[in-house]
């Protein structure tokens, strides 16, 4: 299946029995709601803001706690277990579980109680610390830094932004104050500051304060009746005592793993109620009915249908949308091997309900594509064990289920290249002794040896999936009623595109083609089939002149749009043929970055060597080259096979459902 139709559904019944209808809806999610004015002075809208904004406030604690949860207590688990499936579990375990949340939310608030405390304590921890570096230069100071003097002496502690020592600050101050008698001490001094206690005689205190401020004096900038060693023992006990409520807090945080299970189904609880109450701002209601309405996939009509009559009072109207006025939906349906191409058309743009679904006819050149740009068969079967070790062992579902399949296919693509184009990890056979393969010529060729024949064999996989684009437009076009069209606009084309073929193949040549296994296509494009092909190149361009300027006035008009279509034609295919050696660049690319790996890996001359560094180099030469193979494969989807026939521009169906990453509700519970 692809596209699905959608039908518009509204629905009528009794206020009395809108929550479990409304959970019943979201058990089975197929119903996405749309907006049901209140247009008569019996109806109104029910208000949910207070409530969601309530909802996402104890989300965001839930969130939080796990969060905090997962930083003292990292859930045990390889990083792979998180493609497991989600546990079962009935309507009325959901509903047994959803009676503790208060509970449940009370932890959650302890949690972050206590991760508030921790942050104090470290704030707490900094000041000391700060305050302890403002010390460390007064450690020697055996005073209180806001001592002042006696009777008859003024003391003045602080410190000059200058380095001084005892005979540099003695000379400083005799300058200005030759008759004053003085002493000072150097507490502490670097290149940035000297901190200094100096004392005179009272009568002279103001002439001598003047001086120490001409040389930048500045006191303490937080005196104490304390002596600084005293000051530094008080920090760090503080510090001592944070740290000691810190390992506290974190031990009773971590304490609260054994609910760990019960915050992850609070989180979806509370993800559950604020999609329905979103949905709610959507229906309209009396004093004793409601009326919700919506889009829903005509598959699924009759299940909802008559699982709703047959326990509730309700009136269902089941009718088509419209398509002119509304936005309608769209979903897809598709099997396991085109669901794997969802993710990559919606990254793009979904498709419209006019058009053709892409994702069943992708699959084909998208895999041959990647695999021939990764084109090693050590690394697609590392791809190929690893994707099947996932789908054995953890059986993932859903969108998790598509992405193992998406790897898994594209793992099959590389494999089957690699074999074709003889590259195992690049050329480790070799280096390990095993000739079998070369012997054998259990290979169809090997690119680096005949480059250019692979760059044929690029362009004329590209003429192949830009005739199959081609195609589904004009299949797409006589769908709608255009069959006429269709023809014009992609018949000639089509022509074009093949007739080239033997014009491609004279100019790059074709050594690896001439061989026994492939004789027969090097024959077919250099015998006398190349003046077929050249019959159908002339035809081909000859009817885009005749159809594709039929939109212009006049005979003249038509002529010159036509020809100006040719050009058009045959600029914008050459361009397009020209995207596909690619295929050729990163194919080249893995294997030849392999074969030095393993190169660089033998020179040492050391086993054990020899293994780390082709282990460390093909992990790192797949890594890349996955990235490059994954980023132009879907450049070919987008630039060169979407341009020609597809519109997108959709938006998915967004249905009310069960959104949850922990849990999934039993099918044989539902109502």
């Amino acid at each position: 299946m692809a596209i699905l139709e959608m039908k518009r559904i509204e629905i009528l019944s009794m206020l009395s029995d809108s929550k479990t209808i409304m959970d019943l809806i979201q058990q089975y999610g197929v119903i996405e709601f749309s907006n049901v004015e209140a247009d008569t002075d019996k109806l109104y809208k029910l208000s949910t803001s207070t409530a969601l904004s309530q909802l996402d406030k104890f989300h965001s604690i839930a969130t939080s706690a796990l969060d905090i949860l997962n930083e003292y207590v990292p859930e045990k688990g390889s990083m792979l277990a998180s493609f497991a499936p989600r546990k079962e579990m009935s309507v009325s375990e959901f509903f047994f579980k959803a009676q503790e949340a208060d509970a449940i939310l009370s932890k959650c608030y302890g949690i972050n109680a206590l991760y508030k405390e921790i942050q104090d304590n470290r704030v707490e921890i900094v000041r000391a610390q700060t305050a302890i570096d403002s010390i460390m230069p007064w450690i020697d100071l055996d005073i209180p830094s806001s001592f002042r003097g006696t009777v008859q002496t003024s003391v003045f502690i602080g410190s000059i932004p200058k380095f001084y020592d005892r005979e540099s600050l003695f000379s400083a101050i005799a300058v200005e104050l030759p008759e004053v008698n003085f002493d000072a001490k150097i507490i502490s001094a670097d290149k940035t500051q000297t901190c200094v206690v100096t004392i005179c005689h009272k009568d002279d205190a103001k002439d001598f304060e003047q001086v120490l401020r001409g040389l930048g004096f500045v006191n303490p900038s937080d005196p104490t009746k304390h002596a600084p060693e005293y000051r530094l023992n008080r920090m760090q006990k503080k510090i001592e005592e944070c740290n000691k409520e810190i390992l506290n807090c974190e031990e009773k945080i971590k304490a609260y793993n054994e609910d760990r299970e019960q915050i992850e189904f609070l989180i979806d609880y509370f993800t559950l109620r604020t999609d329905k109450y979103k949905s709610l701002d959507k229906i309209s209601m009396s004093e004793n009915i409601f009326i919700l309405s919506g889009y829903i996939p005509q598959v699924e009509v009759d299940a909802l249908v008559n699982k709703l009559e047959e326990h509730f009072d309700v009136a269902i109207s089941v009718t088509d949308p419209d398509y002119e006025n509304d936005e309608v939906p769209v979903a897809v349906q598709n099997g396991a091997l085109a669901s794997t191409m969802e993710s990559v058309t919606n990254m793009y743009s979904p498709p419209s309900s006019s058009d053709v679904d892409p994702n069943v006819i992708m699959p084909y050149f998208y895999y041959c594509f990647f695999g021939l740009m990764l084109g090693d068969a050590g690394y697609g079967l590392l791809m190929v064990i690893l994707t099947l070790f996932i789908k054995l062992k953890y059986k993932p579902e859903g969108d998790k289920a598509k992405a193992v399949n998406y790897g898994l296919c594209c793992g099959i693509g590389t494999t089957f290249w690699g074999v074709m184009l003889n590259s195992w990890f690049g050329d480790l056979p070799t280096y390990l002794g095993i000739t079998i393969i070369a012997e054998k010529h259990l290979y169809w060729f090997e690119p680096i040896k005949y480059t250019t024949d692979f760059l044929l064999f690029a362009f004329f996989l590209g003429i192949l999936h830009l005739t199959l684009a081609h195609c589904v437009d004009l299949y797409s076009k006589a769908r709608k009623g255009h069959l006429m069209d269709g023809i014009f606009d992609n018949i000639p084309i089509i022509m074009i595109l093949f007739g080239v073929l033997p014009i491609i193949n004279s100019q790059i040549g074709g050594e690896a083609l001439n061989k026994e296994s492939t004789k027969f296509i090097y024959d077919f494009l250099t015998g006398p089939a190349t003046g077929v092909f050249n019959i159908i190149l002339i035809v081909g361009a000859v009817l885009i002149v005749l159809t594709h300027g039929r939109g212009a006035k006049g005979i003249i008009g038509k002529f010159l749009g036509g020809l100006n279509a040719l050009y058009g034609a045959a600029s914008g295919y050459l361009g397009d043929i020209l995207s596909y050696s690619r295929l050729l660049a990163l194919g080249l690319c893995t294997g030849v970055i392999a074969s030095v790996i393993n190169m660089l890996a033998a020179m040492i001359g050391n086993p054990i060597a020899f293994v780390v560094i082709c282990v460390l180099g093909h992990t790192l030469n797949l890594a890349i080259n996955v990235i490059g193979a994954y980023v132009h494969t879907n450049r070919l989807q987008y630039v060169e096979f979407f341009s020609k026939f597809y519109e997108g521009g959709g938006r998915l169906f967004a249905p009310l459902s069960v959104n949850s990453k922990t849990f999934k509700f039993k099918e044989e519970t539902k109502l």
